[in-house]
């Protein structure tokens, strides 16, 4: 079913347009022949001021110059095509002014241009404040990929220190179990001395026991016996002595080596959790680059739809 209004709803249709979006009128020679309140608010005049302007008075000098203002106009008046973007325009103070706004022409009977109407919305403060969150958001991005690269610096600076102390561990592990090996050939070479010095002893005594069946005539014989008894004993004495200080440094090199394994795993548990401090730090600066570009981008995508108006 078609609608259509009578002129009452046709007026009160235009009054609500009026009463609530800024409308401006201009003309062929691109002159202002209407503005109600809410443009003339927008822009900064009386009613009375703004009626004769042209439309280049809203635009910044550069703008009206550029044949992007000509391919404007050129659009309205003889393609006959209708406008809509985002505008930069200024108002009577001259300060900047940024504008969602559409244009279409309005045709007589001969399908001839008779006027250019222009619906606007302002959305200055919007822009503003996208701007303002923009560059917060690029402030935010740079702060994290400073922190990720500080960040990053200061685990691969912990992480080379880690990996001196594991070259030193294991220097020591290896040094630890030389020292092992050569208490274990101390041992050894201990327990041939104990064997030496009991058969040493058992020479003695055997001696001792034909100087007595012998008597008198193998004095001299019994003072090398008694000696070699007594060396005999000094050298069983000093191996046990050595024997038990040896023990105690193959204890104390067990601990050491055991300590050292220890270590050694908790610095391959500290590098692999290093190695996972570090790739959150890279995914913060992927991140931090992606939200820096896409920042960019929403920045020169705006610059450039301003720029074409």
């Amino acid at each position: 079913m078609k609608f259509t209004l009578d002129e009452t709803q046709n007026n009160r249709l235009l009054a609500a347009i009026f009463q609530e979006l800024a409308v401006i009128v201009f003309d062929p020679q691109k002159e202002v022949v209407f503005a109600n309140a809410n443009m003339t608010d927008i822009l900064g005049y009386s009613q009375e001021e703004i009626i004769g302007l042209p439309h280049r008075t809203f635009c910044f000098d550069h703008y009206a110059v550029s044949t992007d203002y000509q391919a404007f106009w050129n659009q309205l008046l003889y393609s006959k095509q209708r406008f809509q973007d985002k505008i930069i325009r200024k108002n009577k103070q001259g300060e900047k002014l940024i504008l969602e706004g559409i244009y279409f022409p309005v045709l007589d009977e001969q399908q001839e241009v008779v006027n250019v109407v222009k619906i606007a919305f302002d959305i200055t403060q919007r822009e503003q404040a996208l701007a303002v969150t923009i560059k917060k958001v690029q402030e935010s991005a740079a702060s994290l990929t400073r922190l990720s690269a500080n960040g990053h610096q200061q685990v691969d600076h912990l992480s080379e220190n880690l990996a001196q102390v594991k070259r030193l561990s294991d220097q020591n592990q290896a040094t630890t179990h030389a020292l092992e090996m050569d208490s274990q050939q101390v041992t050894a070479v201990l327990h041939d001395i104990d064997r030496i010095a009991q058969q040493t002893k058992l020479l003695s005594f055997n001696a001792s026991i034909e100087t007595a069946r012998i008597g008198e005539q193998a004095a001299g014989f019994r003072v090398v016996a008694d000696e070699m008894q007594k060396l005999a004993e000094q050298t069983k004495q000093l191996t046990q002595t050595i024997a038990t200080t040896m023990q105690a440094i193959n204890q104390q090199a067990l601990v050491v080596l055991d300590s050292t394994d220890s270590t050694t795993m908790k610095i391959s548990d500290s590098q692999k959790s290093l190695a996972a401090v570090l790739h959150s730090y890279d995914t913060l600066r992927t991140t931090a680059s992606l939200l820096n570009d896409e920042a960019e981008y929403l920045t020169e995508t705006n610059d450039a739809e301003l720029e074409t108006t």
